[in-house]
């Protein structure tokens, strides 16, 4: 079975959880996450479940599952150990053109999520397609360390650079070269070695002077 990869803006749209157990944990928290309102039907909830329900980060729709649940959901994560209720949940949404992710079921899968890298707003995924998770897992460990921390915090500069460099009106090519100069530049290791004083060199090399990290409002450390 082949899959498209995608990222999908789930803000502020509903997605459904059954089950309150520790993987529904993790769906929920991924789901959050992603700003997503999140409902969930669960007979038990996880204790860090019981108190997002207490603080009302999710909407709790009871113990059992109904499939007037599905209405408006845009997905639909099954992470149960009752394979009937599986299936079940799983056929309805299917019936209803709605996405679903049974959890260790692939062929009750209309999707399947892939282990994820995530240093800000740079988003690594990786996936077998289904075949191994086990070298999924293994992949997604080198990956944590060969892209550190110095990612999120060069992401979050090169945003602000692209938005002012921008509004300057320069053209195509001129703006095109200047990110890839940033991009090939020292600045990185700069970053990940947390020399401040190499990274704003490099900046100034780059840019001109009057931008510094300072003056882009950057304050993490890696």
């Amino acid at each position: 079975m082949k899959y498209l990869p995608i990222f999908i803006d789930l803000k502020d749209r509903p997605c459904l959880v059954v089950g309150g157990g520790e993987v529904g944990r993790r769906k929920v928290d991924k789901l959050l996450g992603s700003q997503a309102k999140v409902r969930l039907v669960s007979r038990e909830l996880a204790p860090a479940l019981e108190k997002l329900k207490a603080a009302g980060q999710i909407e709790y729709l009871g113990p059992a599952y109904e499939p007037g649940h599905l209405d408006g959901a845009r997905l639909v994560f099954v992470c149960t150990n009752d394979p009937e209720l599986n299936r079940r949940v799983s056929g309805d949404a299917r019936e209803r053109g709605i996405e679903v992710n049974v959890a260790d079921r692939p062929e009750l899968c209309s999707f399947i999520v892939p282990a994820v890298v995530e240093r800000g707003d740079l988003i690594l995924s990786i996936s077998t397609s289904g075949a191994s998770p086990a070298l999924s897992a293994r992949i997604r460990a080198r990956l944590e360390e060969e892209f550190g921390p110095e990612y999120a915090l060069f992401l979050k500069l090169m945003r602000r650079v692209r938005r002012e460099w921008l509004a300057g009106g320069e053209g195509t090519m001129s703006n095109r070269e200047l990110f890839y100069r940033l991009v090939d530049s020292d600045l990185l290791a700069a970053l990940a070695a947390g020399d401040r004083d190499r990274a704003e060199a490099v900046l100034t090399s780059i840019l001109g002077h009057g931008r510094a990290l300072d003056e882009l409002d950057i304050e993490e450390r890696p």
